[in-house]
């Protein structure tokens, strides 16, 4: 491979990985980063980054899909983000904080690319390049879904924020059918379990969704988004614009 000045450049081993933010990198920048970056599986409920602890290593997602929680001072845990193959875990790092602001764990088990914090900082942050660049876009789009889930849980009723979140999990799961018990949504929404129950019945009644044994399958995507609240319609504009150059989705090389 020929760089634009005629020469040569050695090509890694690329790790399979469907991660966007790696994907719309020019094939130059993923060439340098790829000797940092260690294919891992990555298990349900795994803590990747804790609260207010040094964070070690940064995540690349690419099937798996994680939570980003808070916990509130009576010990509630409620969920203000969620990661997918668009995702990237260690936030923090990109504004020079080596200690984790939130708690970040694996909501669906699978595969990520992992680097370690002292190359990320080495490789990434010390060098003005596109992937820094393109990593704060993705910061911004964050922040963006981290506020309107915070209005969406003061606005909406439960039923709209469920069927959210059922959504931007079938998003990032990429799949009709994923593992999910109602102790874990409730968990996440904030509300007991039982409130979950009587929603996932009545959304089951309406034909939405089906579950057993823990697995939730989407039937009726379009009816999902009609009971929706509008935060579902803009987080995902966000996130397009996020992932847009120049009028174009970014596609992968």
């Amino acid at each position: 491979m020929l760089n634009h000045q005629g020469a040569q450049i050695a090509s890694f081993p690329k790790p399979v990985s469907e991660n966007k933010l790696l994907a719309a990198l020019p094939f130059e920048e993923r060439n340098r980063l790829a000797p940092y970056l260690e294919a891992v599986s990555l298990k349900f409920r795994q803590v990747l980054v804790d609260f207010d602890t040094r964070i070690e290593y940064v995540y690349f997602l690419d099937t798996a899909v994680t939570s980003t929680v808070v916990r509130t001072p009576n010990g509630e845990t409620i969920e203000v983000g969620i990661m997918g193959a668009e995702g990237f875990v260690g936030l923090s790092l990109l504004y020079g904080i080596e200690r984790s602001n939130a708690t970040v764990l694996v909501q669906l088990p699978g595969r990520a690319l992992r680097m370690r914090a002292d190359d990320f900082i080495k490789h990434v942050m010390q060098v003005n390049g596109p992937a820094r660049d393109q990593l704060l876009r993705y910061a911004n789009y964050f922040q963006v879904m981290v506020q309107q889930h915070a209005a969406c849980n003061v606005a909406h009723s439960v039923e709209e924020r469920m069927c959210r979140w059922i959504l931007l999990t079938h998003d990032c799961a990429g799949a009709d059918v994923f593992a999910l018990t109602h102790e874990y949504l409730s968990v996440m929404l904030g509300v007991r379990r039982a409130t979950v129950t009587t929603i996932a019945h009545r959304l089951k009644q309406k034909g939405l969704i089906t579950y057993t044994r823990g697995r939730l399958v989407v039937l009726n995507r379009s009816g999902l988004e009609a009971c929706s609240c509008e935060c579902y319609r803009l987080i995902r504009e966000q996130m397009a614009r996020t992932f847009t150059n120049h009028g174009r989705i970014l596609q992968s090389a």
